[in-house]
This record gives structure tokens, sequence and C-alpha cells, in this order.
């Protein structure tokens, strides 16, 4: 698509995505994805992390850069729209009103970016330093990333001032020191359809709990969201838990704030969008460290 910035329209605030605010955030994916989309080989790309899936493995999925494209083509329209409505919620709103520095753990595909971007809108003005979304992951999602900023940008107008946009490559089973600073600076880390993964690896898994508990700083928050069916159960030992279990047995170290075992995300009727897009249910848990 050969849209350019000179096109963009003064930005408008919350009317910025209008009165139909989810076709508004899936025209911005579209325009990202256009190249992706018409792809030929896209069906068999698709079928074939389909099938990866089933076998967890991540990264034959992940470490290909060539379905990284059709991954977010495919998977990033039903949790962008979901984290949209999860962000707009009254006490993520709250969060965002301090113009934080969020840290999005595995969130390279860009769900992350253009939910919260579009929850953002809510409460952007031209008179606010910026909040800054910092987007992690262990596979380079660079050239993903900075085509959905472009969109997300020329769409809907969304300036330096108003939002950041960064991103670093990492593994969080074996995490740098430049990582746990990230999060130590975050007001806000999230970690969202990726805590099931880590614990195909349950020692380091382990490890990235303890982390996240040492490096949070007081008064941070820290956003866990996964499926909230068995794919996000976990076997140990003899027993089995869902991932929120975790960190609920923190209470030391973590007070919930928002707690939902199972929540169902429905997108609305009629979305104009070239790829079927699927419901969710998922789990939220919204935690303040102590």
């Amino acid at each position: 698509m050969s849209e350019t910035m000179s096109g963009a329209s003064e930005f408008r605030g919350k009317d910025v995505l209008g009165k139909a605010p989810q076709q508004s955030v899936l025209n911005v994916l579209r325009m990202s994805c256009a190249d992706a989309m018409q792809r030929p080989d896209f069906a068999e790309r698709l079928q074939d992390i389909k099938q990866k899936f089933y076998e967890r493995d991540f990264d034959g999925i992940f470490l290909e850069p060539s379905n990284l494209s059709v991954y977010t083509a495919q998977y990033v329209p039903r949790r962008a729209l979901c984290y949209y409505d999860l962000f707009s919620h009254p006490q993520l709103q709250r969060i965002l009103l301090t113009r934080p520095r969020i840290l999005c753990l595995g969130a390279g595909s860009g769900s992350e970016l253009l939910g919260i971007t579009a929850a953002c809108c809510q409460i952007l003005s031209d008179k606010t330093h910026p909040i800054t979304i910092h987007s992690q992951d262990y596979a380079d999602w660079s050239p993903i990333l900075q085509s959905l900023e472009h969109a997300v940008r020329y769409k809907w107008n969304i300036q330096q001032s108003h939002i950041t946009y960064e991103f670093s490559k990492d593994n969080l089973l074996s995490m740098s020191q430049s990582t746990e600073a990230l999060i130590a600076s975050s007001q806000l880390i999230t970690a969202m359809f990726v805590f099931g993964e880590l614990f195909a690896d349950k020692s380091n898994a382990i490890n990235f709990v303890k982390t996240i508990v040492r490096c949070t700083r007081p008064g941070a928050f820290f956003l866990l969201v996964d499926s909230a069916g068995s794919f996000s159960s976990i076997k140990v030992g003899n027993n089995t838990y869902m991932a929120y279990m975790f960190f609920d047995s923190l209470k030391q170290y973590f007070e919930p704030v928002v707690e939902d075992d199972s929540k169902w995300f429905r997108h609305a009727q009629g979305l104009d969008y070239p790829l079927p897009i699927e419901n969710m249910r998922y789990f939220v848990r919204l935690y303040k460290r102590k």
C-alpha cells in the first residue's frame, strides 16, 4: 500500500477512532499487512504455522523470518481488538493517564502496540509528555513493528509527543541485564499470551517469575493475560496449575487489582477484514508491586 504521511489528518483525541473503533483498528492492520496478505504462499505458510503451534514448536514459528508477517496478519487482529477493549478498563485507563513507560514482554507481533495505542487515543492530548510503549521479543520483529508504527501514525496521526515506540530483542528465559533494567524502569509491565510458551522450559520459566518479582519496583503494575483454556495449564510434578496461580501465590509481593479467571472478548459484528476473526476467552490479572 502506498499511502504516505503527507495525507495524515489533525489528531482528534478519542474521536480519531470514529464511530466504529474496532473497524478503525483493523484498518490500521490492513494497511500494515497488505503485502503479507497478497503473498502467493500465504495459505501454505499459515497452515505450517498452525501445525507448529499444535506441536508447540515456537522456535519453528518465530525464528523463521518469513513467518512473521503472516503470523501478524492472522493472529494480531483478535488480540489487538481484545487489548483495546482490555485497556479501556477504568483501572488501566487510570494507569495510562499517568503517561507511563510500558514494557510489553513477548510483544513482537504488534498486538500490544496496536491495541494499547488505540486505548491511549481516549486519553491523549497535545499538551502531555509521551507514553512509551516498549515491545520486547526474542525474534527480530522490528520490520513488523516499524510497519505498524507507520500505519498508526498515518491513520490516527499519532505524534512523537503522544507516544514513543521502542523495541528490543532478548530471550526472557536467559534475560539480559538491559531487560532487567527495563523492567525496573517501567511503571507497567505486561506479559500477554507469553507465559504458557515460557513454561515449555519450566526451570527457566520459574527464574522468569523470580526476575519479575525482583526487578519490578514498588508501586509499578504487572499485567498477566493468557488463554483461559487448557493451553495455559502447567504441569509441575503431579499437579496442574493455571499460569496465574504462580503470581496469585506471591501475596507478599503483589497486590491483585483486577482479577478474572475467565473473560470473553467478542468482537463487533460486521467487521471488514480479509481473514476470519475469532472471539477469545482469556484470564486477566493486574497486580501492583508492594
